[in-house]
Order: C-alpha cells, then sequence, then structure tokens
C-alpha cells in the first residue's frame, strides 16, 4: 500500500512544473499541520530548543517547517531530471566554502535534515565529483528499492547501514566524499551523549570513528532554502575540533555547528523527530509523552 501511494505520489510529481511543485508542498505541509500531524513533538521540540519564545512562533515555526518537508517530497523525485537537465546548476549554488569541496582525496560530509538534504546532496555530486551517502534500508523492499533508483540517478552511491566498514573505507580510499546525516537520534549503543541545544543528545558517532581512526578530514555541510530566490544555497565549512582522535570532541564539533544551523533556519529543520529520545541513564526514559 505504502508502495503504491509512494510510487503514485512520485510520479504525479515528477510531472509538475517546480513552481507547481514547490506549491503543492506547501500546501500538503500546511494541511498535515491542520490536521495535527506530529504536532505534540513538533512544539516539545521547539520548546526544549526556544524555551524563550512565544507560543505563537512556535506554532507558526512549526507550520512552515512541515512546509519545507513538503517541498522536499515534492522535489525528490523530480531530482534525476534535474540533473539530466543541468537544471541542478541553477537551482542549488554553494554559498560559502566551495573551495573545501575542490580539495582532492577521500573526505566525510557531515550534514543535517535542514532544508532539502536530497537535492543537496545530488547538487554536490553533480557538480564535485559522485559522492556516497549512507542510507537505511527501510522494511518496505519495493519502496526501498524505488527511493534507492531515484537517489543514484541522480548521481549519488547509496551505502546501507548494514553494510561492512571495508565499503566505507573503500569509497574514502578511491577519493570520494561520503555523507552522513548527523541529527538524529541515535540509539544508546550507536551513539555519544553530547550537548544540543543545552540538553544532552545522543548523536551518531560512526563518522566521527573513522575520521579520528584513519585520518580522513571531516567538515559541516547543509542548505537553506532562499524565499526570494527560490533556490538552495550550501554552505560548507571546516570543524574546528580541539581533539581530532577524540570522537566524542568531534562529535560536539559537528552537533554545534547543525545546532548554529538550525538557529539560523528553524523554520526548515526537521522538529518531526524525537531528537532527544534516547536520555542518558538516571534521567527519565521519554520526554515525549
Amino acid at each position: 500500500m505504502m508502495y503504491l501511494f509512494a510510487k503514485t505520489f512520485f510520479s504525479f510529481s515528477s510531472k509538475l512544473s517546480r513552481e507547481t511543485a514547490l506549491e503543492l508542498g506547501e500546501k500538503i505541509g500546511s494541511t498535515f499541520w491542520r490536521l495535527g500531524y506530529r504536532k505534540k513533538v513538533i512544539l516539545k521540540n521547539l520548546d526544549i530548543a526556544f524555551p524563550e519564545k512565544e507560543k505563537e512562533w512556535k506554532e507558526k515555526t512549526g507550520e512552515k517547517s512541515l512546509q519545507s518537508i513538503g517541498r522536499t517530497l515534492v522535489e525528490f523525485p523530480k531530482l534525476p531530471e534535474y540533473v539530466k537537465n543541468k537544471d541542478i546548476d541553477r537551482i542549488f549554488v554553494i554559498e560559502e566554502g566551495e573551495e573545501i569541496l575542490k580539495e582532492k582525496g577521500g573526505k566525510i560530509i557531515v550534514s543535517a535534515h535542514i532544508g532539502n538534504w536530497e537535492l543537496g546532496g545530488a547538487g554536490i555530486s553533480r557538480k564535485y565529483g559522485k559522492i556516497v551517502s549512507l542510507a537505511y534500508r527501510l522494511k518496505n523492499k519495493k519502496l526501498n528499492s524505488l527511493i534507492t533508483q531515484i537517489r543514484e540517478s541522480s548521481g549519488m552511491k547509496i551505502i546501507f547501514h548494514d553494510q561492512p566498514l571495508k565499503d566505507f573505507l573503500k569509497a574514502l580510499r578511491e577519493g570520494m566524499t561520503i555523507v552522513f546525516l548527523v541529527d538524529q537520534n541515535a540509539l544508546r549503543h550507536r551513539g555519544v551523549f553530547v550537548d544540543f541545544f543545552s540538553l544532552p543528545a545522543s548523536t551518531v558517532s560512526f563518522p566521527a570513528k573513522l575520521s579520528a581512526k584513519y585520518g580522513y578530514p571531516i567538515i559541516f555541510s547543509y542548505q537553506y532554502y532562499d524565499f526570494k530566490t527560490r533556490i538552495y544555497k550550501g554552505v560548507v565549512k571546516n570543524l574546528e575540533i580541539p581533539d581530532r582522535k577524540d570522537v566524542k570532541s568531534i562529535v560536539q564539533s559537528y552537533t554545534k555547528e547543525v545546532e548554529i544551523a538550525v538557529r539560523k533556519h528553524p523554520e526548515q529543520y526537521f522538529w518531526v523527530h524525537k531528537r532527544w529520545k534516547t536520555r542518558p541513564e538516571g534521567e527519565p526514559e521519554n520526554l515525549y509523552t
């Protein structure tokens, strides 16, 4: 059922003009907000991250965040076309740090669910050499295959989380760039607790371990939607890491950059996720009850 719905929706969206698709995505986001989709989780996250903000601001930010997700959903199936027709060169530009992406050799990019992360990956791959993106397998095999096909048709190579370490190292040794999204809640055995909006958050540590052990450079990148020009602008930064051999130090460094980016564009962040779900021992098990 989910596969058929996604296939139909993607087929429909891919045929729309970009302007129509963006408008549809925003309407979908607003509709989901009115229907109460993940509203309690979104507002709880905003309470944690921005306790000083008024309720009205949080309500508006919550709706806009769903509109941002809507834009991402409707443009996702259009990515192969954007790349094929080179439209991606027009609608995605690097605003800061382009010289970092041009450096030769294997590198690790850590990013976050801000703006259209799928379009950003396709844009970087198109302009600066094929990237490898970490993905989690969906239980629905047909849906997983559909989404993977769109990503790979957009120029990205996919490595799944359950593939062996040697696959990641092979890509890096071949001079490729591996991209990890590092802003979602990690199970206790998969992450380390670092500060995120003044509250400990269990954060994925695998890219930090790769960098610390094998010496590959690790950088931060994200993209945001410019409402005036209706294009996505990418930001790329070197991380300030006190100790490049210490995993927790690296994780804290990229989590800090995620927070800085989210503070700049809170209306484009993925607030639907229970970011602080995993708690340190001794703390309440669930902040979202």
